[in-house]
């Protein structure tokens, strides 16, 4: 893949991770979440937004590089997060999977530390 499928493949994952994120099933299942979780869930929604951000404003040439590095974790990590979002049985295991793909974002630009 080229750099420009990498960065597009990421961002289309980003955007469904989100849309996902604010669904109705989503926000039943947070219902039954725990404060903790439903704090958890909070950050890595603002964390998502924030990935997404992040690639559609940042130049192609300024992370080519990273992008490409870090293509195989990249593509692994869409697969693995997308089998996580099929089923939304437990929030705390998709939450999870998420902070797993954004910490592989991460490695491509820089994203909100959490606390």
């Amino acid at each position: 893949m080229t750099a420009a499928e990498i960065r597009e493949a990421t961002l289309e994952q980003l955007l469904e991770t989100r849309r996902i994120m604010l669904s109705t099933r989503w926000k039943l299942k947070l219902r039954k979440a725990t404060k903790k979780e439903s704090e958890e869930d909070g950050m890595t929604l603002l964390q998502v937004q924030h990935a997404i951000l992040e690639l559609q404003n940042k130049k192609l040439a300024d992370i080519r590089d990273k992008l490409v590095a870090n293509e195989k974790a990249l593509g692994e990590g869409i697969d693995s997060l997308k089998k996580s979002l099929k089923t939304i049985e437990n929030i705390r295991v998709a939450v999870a999977a998420i902070g797993q793909f954004l910490q592989i974002v991460g490695r491509v630009v820089k994203l909100l530390v959490r606390a």
